[in-house]
């Protein structure tokens, strides 16, 4: 067959297999050739120091097809969010809400920890995050409309924040102070030194000095809480230039410990741990670095 006759029929199959596809959902229940709205924040958005409201596209009427809404909530240092729905609310019912969805995810990125994925007649329970951010994605395909949602969310303190760790008061028989351009901060030197009795609870500081004009970073080379997650019985915070609440930095209870850079010159790290979880322990590198 003539090439120019080859090309041609070959055209045609493209745009049909195109034409089907357009009409077809992955068994994944994502669209395929359909034509979002780019990701955005859509309206009726409204935002106050206390928290505020916002809502699908037309709610409480029914919102369009082909939507992808983003939502990122931020509160406060030291805060949290709670998350509630009104009624009216109604998404699209589906397995595993595959298709039309509301996802909600504890951190400010699309990757953050996934929270849950709504859909259905029935409006989700309180939603809760555990930090100061909350990442919320709206989608919808191109079929089966519903009256959608109105959400509202409030700020609340962050019980990490004010549980033991509000005003650092100094330790007297339990105060340690390093300097120079790096050093190790061990919880091991708590009983070296005989601080504390066997069986008694560990609150314990570092004072960290960085050289002149130097800032300080923290990297944490071992890391264990004997009862993880659970800040009421073990943790290790971080403080910025003081040990008051103004200067936390970073407060550490779970199975991880993040590195911590430092704006100024003066650390000042606190270890918890109640009576029965004495096995907690750390010990962390100091670095003292110029920009």
């Amino acid at each position: 067959f003539p090439v120019q006759f080859l090309s041609s029929v070959l055209l045609v199959t493209i745009l049909v297999v195109e034409g089907i596809a357009v009409a077809q959902k992955t068994q994944g229940g994502q669209n395929i050739g359909v034509n979002r709205i780019p990701p955005t924040q859509c309206d009726n958005w409204v935002r106050t120091s206390n928290g505020g409201h916002f809502a699908s596209p037309n709610y409480p009427n029914m919102y369009p097809p082909n939507q992808e809404c983003i939502y990122i909530l931020e509160a406060a240092p030291r805060q949290r969010i709670e998350l509630t729905f009104d009624e009216p609310y109604y998404i699209e019912p589906s397995f595993e809400c595959r298709f039309d969805h509301l996802e909600v995810r504890d951190g400010p990125f699309g990757f953050s920890p996934l929270i849950n994925r709504y859909c259905g007649l029935k409006s989700p329970a309180l939603i809760r995050s555990t930090g100061r951010f909350m990442w919320i994605k709206f989608t919808s395909d191109e079929e089966l409309e519903g009256k959608g949602f109105q959400a509202k969310y409030s700020f609340i303190p962050d019980p990490d924040f004010t549980y033991l760790g509000g005003i650092l008061n100094p330790i007297p028989d339990c105060q340690f102070e390093l300097s120079g351009a790096d050093g190790i901060v061990r919880s091991s030197q708590v009983e070296q030194e005989g601080k504390t009795k066997p069986g008694q609870a560990v609150d314990c500081i570092w004072t960290i000095k960085a050289t002149p004009n130097a800032k300080i970073y923290l990297r944490f080379l071992d890391y264990q809480m004997e009862h993880s997650n659970e800040c009421k019985r073990n943790f290790v915070a971080v403080y910025d230039g003081s040990s008051s609440i103004e200067n936390l930095k970073a407060k550490f209870c779970s199975t991880v410990a993040n590195d911590v850079m430092l704006q100024t010159g003066t650390g000042v790290v606190r270890m918890w741990a109640d009576e029965g979880s004495r096995l907690s322990r750390f010990r962390m590198l100091f670095t003292s670095f110029v920009d």
